[in-house]
């Protein structure tokens, strides 16, 4: 007789745990991710959008606004993956 009760009570609590779940997880818009590159500036890391350096012998270098401060450019947040381009012209941003 125990058997009969102890499989009502067991879907019951099945139910009930399941009315807590959704998919609201699911269905969240996901950020979307933006290649960038980075500087180092003031002793932190700051994230700028992908320049495009071609690959040469030169440090790529950005400058924000035309009177700003000038700051390497790196492909990843590690001060030894500087990106390198052909010229030495400063990307304004």
């Amino acid at each position: 007789m125990k058997k009969l009760f102890l499989i009502p009570a067991m879907a019951l609590l099945v139910v009930l745990g399941m009315s807590f779940t959704n998919l609201a997880s699911a269905n969240k818009v996901q950020p979307e991710v933006f290649a960038s590159d980075y500087i180092f500036a003031n002793g932190n890391w700051r994230a700028v959008p992908e320049q495009n350096c071609t690959s040469g012998t030169v440090t790529c270098r950005v400058q924000f606004g035309a009177n700003g401060p000038i700051y390497d450019l790196y492909d990843e947040m590690d001060l030894s993956t500087k990106k390198n381009q052909s010229d030495g012209t400063v990307i304004v941003l």
